[in-house]
């Protein structure tokens, strides 16, 4: 466009007789909007409170991000914003006063002026008295902490510093916690390096699916230690990475494969799956279909934004994740499920959404929380990595499938929506019999307070069962005591215990350690060994011993 522009003023001033300088002139005109949609713009502002009082201290910042800052002692602030933000919600906060927030367009080569008033919150400060908690107390922060910080591994390394301020309630009969806050709740996520204040508008959760609001500023709490740094930035983009956030930037990149991604759409969504079944047999019935980026991804150019759209839920695979619990018997991966019952969402080529519109997201990624989340100015990989070999093929022609789309597809009106997140999915298995094998030698307990550990720590209780970690290779190693020697085995000799996990036996380090790794201690329901004769009827692929391993359905 530009070239062309150029060309045609070019041929029609070169006739006129006006100086070369006018020329550059109007040139360098041309140009200016071209470089300001490239450079950061700014905000700034003043605060006020009641009676019109300057206030300071006041925490300003865009909301779901790192960039923020406070008022001065006059209630001024300023802001500097990069320039891939180009819509923002600017957000005012300050204890005792509700807080206020701006919807804001980039303003290249000026400066946005913004007045922030904000209004006492005349909401009581409930004193909570450690001694006076009621019976459901435990129960009730229990699934307040699940729903908000998910329950992936990194969840146990963050902390509410400030609980007190935090009220719960329950509703006995539906079993639904609810949670208000006097103040931002404030979390620290030592895994990833972040504090994170968050000015909590709403939160309901029966344990399952976790209704959740509000508005969020991440600042950067990395560690002075330069080892513990480097592990804090290697979480954060394995956060980034398994996210649905990431998921939505490789749609937009049209690059799923480089993530390990395959998604089918689910023309028939069951309930429930009693037992584990192949996934081949539902995409030959033609009940899933194999879809591409393409045919469920385009950018709307008025809007600026991607628009994601699909009639049916969309299944989402991740093959470079195991999941041993997957109800598909050909496909072990970790999966997720989107359901838009508007047809559509919309979100940012960086991976945010703009108008959720509805949107419900099930298994895998509803199981995300504060302990995996990022600010949207954490900066994208420019490439991703390679897809891993995956453990199984592709099905036949997996991927290739593509639906006529046309982006001038009728959508219906998007209106901004809470995201629901369902933690329990459509997608489940049902309940195990018993397997009744085999007498196991030992049978291991597992309390709630095992749940603030590793399955590798569980594992260590197990008497004679000796649990290792080998930093060279990072990755763990599990074998019964008396079988770590063999005269006769060579240098390389594998005595990693097998395992026997909801009745489909695994043996072998390459398979057993990773599937161990996937696991939490909450997915468990019951660990038992085998280490005697009782793995003989295993065969060979016992003699290593045995561990036996039942998940929650």
């Amino acid at each position: 466009m530009f070239d062309n522009r150029f060309y045609r003023i070019t041929c029609v001033w070169s006739g006129t007789g006006l100086p070369w300088g006018w020329l550059c002139l109007l040139l360098l005109g041309l140009c200016t909007p071209c470089r300001s949609q490239q450079q950061p713009w700014r905000i700034a502002g003043t605060v006020y409170g009641e009676n019109s009082q300057r206030l300071p201290s006041v925490a300003v910042y865009i909301n779901n991000t790192s960039i923020g800052t406070a008022t001065d002692k006059a209630g001024n602030f300023q802001l500097t914003v990069p320039a891939r933000h180009q819509k923002v919600e600017l957000v005012a906060s300050f204890v005792g006063y509700k807080p206020e927030v701006k919807q804001l367009q980039a303003t290249p080569g000026r400066t946005a002026n913004v007045v922030f008033k904000l209004d006492l919150n005349n909401v009581i400060r409930e004193v909570v008295v450690i001694g006076k908690r009621d019976k459901h107390w435990n129960r009730k922060w229990r699934i307040f902490l699940n729903g908000l910080l998910g329950d992936s591994p990194f969840a146990r390394q963050c902390k509410i510093i400030n609980p007190e301020s935090i009220t719960l309630g329950l509703d006995e009969a539906g079993g639904r916690v609810t949670a208000t806050s006097s103040e931002p709740v404030v979390i620290e996520n030592s895994a990833l390096g972040y504090r994170i204040r968050f000015h909590m508008s709403k939160f309901e959760s029966n344990g399952k699916k976790t209704f959740l609001s509000g508005y969020k500023f991440f600042e950067s709490l990395l560690a002075e230690d330069s080892d513990k740094q480097k592990k804090q930035l290697r979480n954060r983009e394995t956060a980034f990475k398994d996210s649905f956030r990431n998921f939505l930037v490789l749609l937009s990149r049209k690059d799923l494969e480089a993530g390990g991604i395959e998604m089918f759409v689910m023309k028939t969504t069951r309930e429930f799956y009693l037992t584990k079944i192949p996934l081949e047999r539902e995409v030959t019935s033609g009940n899933f279909m194999p879809v591409t980026a393409d045919s469920i991804c385009f950018f709307d150019q008025n809007k600026g934004h991607f628009v994601l759209h699909s009639r049916y839920p969309v299944l989402v695979f991740q093959r470079r994740l195991f999941n041993s619990a997957s109800v598909f018997s050909d496909y072990p991966f970790k999966y997720s499920q989107i359901v838009l019952p508007n047809f559509s969402c919309t979100f940012t080529e960086n991976g945010w959404l703009v108008a959720p519109n509805g949107i419900t997201i099930h298994d895998t990624w509803a199981r995300e929380g504060f302990a995996d989340m990022l600010p949207i100015d954490y900066p994208l990989p420019q490439n991703q990595d390679e897809a891993p070999p995956i453990l199984v093929a592709l099905l036949p022609n997996a991927g290739q499938v593509k639906e006529t789309t046309t982006t001038d597809l009728k959508l219906p009106p998007i209106e901004a929506q809470q995201t629901l997140l369902d933690k329990e999915g459509l997608l489940q298995t049902g309940d195990k019999a018993g397997d009744g094998l085999v007498r196991p030698d030992y049978v291991l307990p597992v309390s709630e307070s095992d749940n603030s550990g590793t399955v590798f720590d569980l594992l260590k209780k197990i008497p004679g069962l000796r649990v290792t970690f080998d930093a060279t290779s990072n990755t763990h190693k599990v074998h019964f005591i008396e079988n770590n020697t063999n005269l006769n085995a060579s240098a390389g000799f594998d005595n990693t215990v097998a395992l026997l996990l909801d009745k489909v036996f695994y043996s072998g380090a390459d398979t057993v350690i990773p599937i161990l790794n996937s696991l939490t201690v909450r997915d468990i329901k019951s660990v038992s060994a085998i280490r005697y004769g009782s793995s003989a009827a295993f065969g060979a692929r016992g003699g290593n011993g045995v561990l036996v391993i039942s998940t929650h359905p």
